[in-house]
């Protein structure tokens, strides 16, 4: 290498490069985000230096067990222990405060409000877009409250949102439950799943298990988000005489089920696994079939807005069979997968589309079947038996 000193190749010859590191398209939906009060930053934040109202901190599983604690990091455990290559982050709100100021009159003091600086739906409109799956930390006093607001911000954004919401209310077994209720009063729904160790987010902890790989796609959209193995929690059910969590009863299941509210129950083959029970929110929706459309939409919207910002793309059927093009692309990794199955394109020829100057509406583009997994097995069978002679 003497020669390469001072030669030509050195000193004459460059090619300079320059990183860029690009984002990647749709990775919200492969990502959580937990709105946390900055009244407890201090406690579930302890290694953040002075965490303020407004601020996002990301969280991986080489950082949360250094960043948090508290209720925080035990609600992480679980998810991190399953999806070791996930990211979750934490945003910190503040609440309206009062103080005590001159009344002005004889020297007394009164209370004023001072407003919160970064409230809730703030921070939601500054981060929405960082993750699709929602979750809401508060203490318990807090907790029903902050789970109605978060239900109604994500109401309104149901592309970019899921509210996903673990309970250990006990009052949900006699559907009783003031959490449920109030998410029904405001008619704003959620995935719900209840366990009763108040340690733990048992939603947070099914999350973890469905992005704990990827499928054919390439992301881990569209994975199971019921009837999964994990080993992470227990059962649903009551602890028994060694304090080991038990499955709950028949009773107990049935109540859960009509009120569309998740559990877990042991797989029963020998192992510590369990599986959550639920694949609907509280208004009925199937939760993995809105991941899948919403993530399939905003990946044609990224999609079709890159190509039409391209130089001299005209309103044409040259165009117009590329923008269905694209539709079929981002739908083909799920028929692959198997999770879409009887894809149709039914979108009307572009003589047929309304006429406009520069816009494309297309109605009825495409259908499909969304191939739910299997949550129960009967085989029936007939065993035949020569009689013995004695």
């Amino acid at each position: 290498m003497a020669a390469f000193d001072g030669s030509i190749a050195q000193v004459n010859v460059q090619f300079p490069i320059e990183t860029v590191i690009e984002p990647v398209s749709g990775e919200n939906y492969t990502k959580a985000l937990i709105f946390i009060p900055l009244a407890k930053a201090e406690e579930y934040l302890p290694a953040v230096e002075s965490p303020a109202a407004g601020q996002k901190i990301e969280l991986d599983s080489s950082n949360y067990g250094k960043l948090t604690g508290g209720l925080l990091k035990t609600w992480l455990i679980p998810f991190f222990t399953s999806a070791q290559a996930a990211k979750i982050a934490v945003a910190i709100y503040d609440v309206d405060t009062t103080k005590e100021v001159p009344d002005g009159d004889g020297g007394g003091t009164k209370q004023e409000t001072v407003p919160a600086t970064a409230p809730i739906d703030k921070v939601y409109e500054a981060y929405k877009y960082y993750a699709y799956f929602k979750f809401g930390l508060a203490p318990s006093s807090d907790y029903n409250a902050l789970q109605t607001q978060l239900a109604q911000l994500c109401k309104a954004d149901p592309l970019y949102s899921q509210l996903w919401v673990g309970t250990s209310d006990t009052q949900v077994l006699t559907k009783e439950s003031s959490l449920i209720s109030a998410l029904k009063g405001v008619a704003a729904d959620a995935r719900v799943v209840y366990n009763p160790d108040g340690t733990i987010n048992a939603a947070l902890a099914q999350l973890g298990a469905t992005l704990a790989q990827s499928n054919a796609t390439g992301t881990s959209v569209g994975n199971d988000i019921d009837m999964l193995a994990f080993n992470t929690i227990g059962a649903s059910g009551a602890d028994d005489a060694d304090g080991n969590p038990t499955n709950l009863d028949a009773t107990q299941k049935a109540a859960l089920d009509e009120q569309k509210i998740g559990y877990n129950t042991y797989v029963g083959d020998g192992t510590e696994n369990v599986v959550t029970e639920g694949s609907q929110t509280l208004q009925g929706n199937v939760i993995g079939a809105q991941w899948v459309k919403s993530y399939i939409e905003y990946m044609c919207k990224i999609r079709t807005a890159n190509f039409i910002t391209r130089r001299n793309k005209f309103r044409n059927n040259e165009q117009y069979q590329a923008i269905l093009l694209i539709l079929s692309d981002v739908v083909k990794d799920f028929l692959n997968f198997g999770r879409l199955a009887d894809f149709k394109i039914t979108a009307p020829v572009f003589s047929d589309l309304a006429k406009s100057a520069d816009a494309i509406v297309v109605p009825n583009a495409w259908e499909a079947t969304y191939i739910d997994k299997i949550r129960s097995v009967t085989v029936y069978g007939t065993l035949y038996v020569t009689q013995p002679s004695k």
